[in-house]
Parts: structure tokens; sequence; C-alpha cells
């Protein structure tokens, strides 16, 4: 459940005060999956990375924690998830299909999120007027708003469609407010599976004024 940022109401820290459900929990471990960052290009700056978020695997990752990257300095940043719900160190958060971005109920970082339907990275130029969204999946009664296939409805839940047990990612750009407010970072998913391997992401991502 999406809130937009300028709507948004103040409001105790949710993700402190409930529990979440038992498969969906905080796990106090920093991930060991890998993360491999290439610079693509210079001017303009352009990342590409491949993220191991697969989590041991479906039946293993509710006891598996997120990967973290910080999308500035290009580098997976070492949180466990119980440090990561109070850090301002990190940008978006993945672990199998799921993707949290630090705002709102998973973390203090004021990333907001907006989304460019149907186009490329390189397509968009400008970051969007408005539209930008946190993180927001548990109200003020502890329910917890969950996605179409069981996972927390963050603010890029939508990143992809379902269809013959396969996730294929849309093709959009996500524009991500800067959480050191020195503009936005556009952000691409390119693939979920790596040679068969599912929750292995390719991203890339730039930088918008």
């Amino acid at each position: 459940m999406a809130v937009e940022e300028d709507l948004r109401r103040p409001r105790a820290d949710m993700a402190t005060r409930c529990e979440l459900p038992y498969d969906l929990r905080l796990i106090d471990e920093v991930s060991t999956g890998a993360v491999m960052v290439m610079r693509l290009s210079d001017n303009p700056v352009v990342y590409s990375a491949k993220v191991d978020a697969s989590a041991g695997g479906s039946m293993a990752a509710s006891s598996r924690p997120y990967v973290y990257l910080d999308l500035v300095r290009a580098a997976k940043v070492d949180l466990t998830d119980v440090q990561a719900r109070d850090s301002t160190a990190w940008d978006i958060a993945l672990k199998r299909y799921q993707i949290k971005i630090n705002s709102g109920d998973s973390g203090p970082g004021g990333v907001t999120a907006a989304v460019v339907r149907g186009k490329e990275l390189s397509e968009v130029t400008m970051a969007p007027a408005q539209g930008y969204v946190e993180d927001d999946y548990i109200d003020e009664n502890c329910n917890v708003f969950m996605d179409a296939i069981g996972g927390l409805a963050t603010a890029l839940s939508d990143w992809y469609s379902y269809q013959n047990m396969q996730l294929s990612p849309h093709k959009d750009t996500f524009v991500l407010k800067r959480r050191d407010g020195m503009g936005f970072i556009k952000l691409q998913i390119l693939s979920y599976y790596d040679m068969g391997r599912s929750g292995v992401y390719t991203l890339r991502w730039g930088f918008l004024p």
C-alpha cells in the first residue's frame, strides 16, 4: 500500500512497533549474497550490477536476510535486516522477488520512488515531477499489506509480471529520490534469472539532477 510522499501522514514507526508475519520477519544477520558492480560509462555515469538475492532458494528465504545496496556508492552495504530498519546507509534491498526502498516502514532514509512506464533507462532524462511514494505496508492497527504472491506490498512491488510461474520485469524505469537530497537515481530491473537460477538480478542505474 503506497502513500504519496506529499500526502503521507505523520505516524509512529510501524515497522518497529508492529510484528511482521513470521515468514517475512527481519533477520539479524548480514546477507552472504554476492554483488558484482560494473561502471558502464562515465558521461553519463551508468552502473550495472548482478545481485544474488536468491536467499538460499524459495524454501529457505524466510530465514535469510535482504541484500542492501547503496546506489550512489555503487556498493553492497553489510547490514542486517534489524540494523537496516534504523539505517540511512542504503537505498534499496532485495530478497527473492521482494524489493524494499529506504523509506516509510522499511527505513528512515527518505528514498521515495516514482515509475516511468514503458521507458528504458536511457530514455528517462528527467525525473517525474510527482508520483513519488514511500514503503507503506503496515497500518496504524498493525495490519500488514501483501502483494499478489505473498510478499510485502512495497513501493516497487509491481516491478514484474507473473506468468507460467516465471517473473519477468516490466519495461519500466523507477526514479528514486536520493537520500542525500542531491537529485535522483533512475533504476531499471533487467532480469531476475541467471543461468536458470531465480533471485539473481541484473540491475542498471544512473543519475538525474
